[in-house]
């Protein structure tokens, strides 16, 4: 008697065989006796309990921080990380949605996995562009690089869009200088500058500049961090690659993080307007002498994160 399958009639021994010699062979795999092939094996978890144990440590790093900015400006720990609209310290519009959408939570155990994702680990470094625009992102930068055990080495400015780190006394770098001081989170600050257009506040008005780099100067020294006051855009960009450079070591740069749209960062050529936000792809995409910082660290081969118009970004992470 044969069985029929499909146009090939085989011996119904054969197909019983067949089935006990792979019920024991899946048995024996199953414990462990022969590796399964890749097609086979069971998949791991895209994100192992692991991972999730240092999200969850810098989710609570970011809680405690905030909490700390929301005593000192007596606010409501959802307020702590909202600037006003308009100060002397503010260089360009921001929306209030955008700025709502950057303190959530979320974003510290979100960017914990995504470095650790990109291969991350302790001791790696991990470089960083600041401003003061998202002080919620930049805190969630710290928090997970610490979480990871990583060496976060970043350039901070002190200007800010609206709704972001836009009052004195809680700039970005001051804020930072608080955590520190505090104990919770450690140094990341490298070199500070003022920010905006020229990366001496230019924008400003002659009160409004003198303040930013009042402010920059004053947290540059507690920081123990480098003053950047470059006289050109070229300046600007030498000036931070240095900060760097001095900072990571004997170690490559592992990773180059942009928080916000610092001229330095973005550049003066428009090509940086065509490229969307997240990881970027390994390929220069502005070789143009008024590249900045995001375009230059892509044609040396350094994985990137631009963290730029954040709502975009949120939805795509699954960031409430």
């Amino acid at each position: 008697m044969s069985v029929r399958r499909g146009l090939i009639g085989l011996p119904a021994w054969v197909h019983a065989t067949v089935g006990v010699l792979l019920t024991t062979g899946l048995t024996v795999l199953a414990i462990g006796g022969v590796a399964l092939p890749r097609w086979l094996a069971p998949r791991r978890s895209e994100v192992p309990a692991a991972i999730e144990r240092t999200a969850a440590d810098a989710g609570r790093l970011w809680q405690r921080a905030a909490g700390e900015i929301a005593w000192a400006k007596g606010v409501a720990p959802d307020d702590a990380l909202v600037g006003s609209e308009l100060t002397p310290l503010v260089t360009t519009l921001g929306e209030i949605e955008a700025k709502r959408v950057s303190v959530s939570p979320a974003w510290a155990p979100a960017l914990a996995r995504e470095l650790r994702g990109a291969g991350i680990h302790e001791g790696d470094v991990v470089a960083a562009s600041l401003s003061g625009s998202f002080p919620g992102i930049n805190l969630a930068l710290m928090s997970a690089c610490q979480a990871l055990g990583a060496k976060l080495v970043a350039v901070s400015s002190v200007t800010a869009s609206s709704w972001g780190a836009t009052d004195p006394g809680f700039t970005w770098p001051e804020m930072e200088v608080r955590l520190v001081d505090a104990g919770i989170l450690r140094g990341s600050t490298v070199a500070v500058s003022a920010g905006g257009a020229g990366d001496r506040a230019l924008d400003l008005d002659d009160a409004g500049r003198t303040l930013a780099r009042g402010i920059a100067m004053r947290c540059a020294r507690r920081l123990g961090a480098q003053m950047i006051e470059p006289a050109t855009f070229d300046e600007a960009i030498r000036a931070r690659l240095h900060a760097y450079d001095a900072a990571r070591g004997a170690r490559p740069i592992a990773v180059f993080v942009n928080v916000g749209g610092t001229q330095a960062s973005l550049g003066l050529s428009p090509a940086i307007l065509r490229v969307r936000n997240g990881w970027l792809e390994p390929v220069p995409f502005d070789l143009s002498p008024g590249r900045g910082l995001v375009a230059r660290m892509v044609e040396r081969g350094v994985p990137v994160l631009h963290v730029l118009n954040v709502r975009d970004l949120a939805l795509r992470w699954g960031i409430l």
